[in-house]
């Protein structure tokens, strides 16, 4: 009968360990927590401008746009999402799209996913 609540107990303790890492891991990355060689992420809403709006995502979304580090402005004049394979170009003058997250896209906008595009 001692086994049996042991067991109970370690696997409660160990379901804690993970559920704990998880967070910790979460915390560390919406703090900053990675390379200091890639730009940060801009701020995610802006309201006045529609391709820098993304209060109607996901958190899931929101997460993956920060996955890649994309900023609404890059740094790097050579790379910018108007040159990128993943680009998807602007429907009557609106805002682009990626194919790797949902949600707007400028055209001066940069992430670590950059790919140039062929031609």
């Amino acid at each position: 009968m001692e086994n049996s609540l042991n067991r109970k107990d370690f696997i409660k303790k160990f379901s804690l360990m993970g559920v704990a890492a998880v967070g910790a891991s979460s915390l560390i990355t919406a703090c900053g927590g990675g390379s200091s060689d890639t730009p940060a992420p801009a701020p995610a809403t802006s309201a006045a401008d529609p391709c820098t709006d993304v209060s109607g995502l996901s958190e899931a979304d929101l997460q993956m746009r920060e996955n890649v580090n994309y900023i609404e402005v890059t740094e790097i004049p050579e790379q910018r999402c108007d040159n990128c394979q993943l680009y998807t170009q602007p429907a009557n003058g609106g805002c682009g799209g990626c194919l790797l997250f949902a949600g707007p896209v400028t055209a001066a906008g940069w992430c670590s996913s950059w790919v140039p595009t062929q031609g």
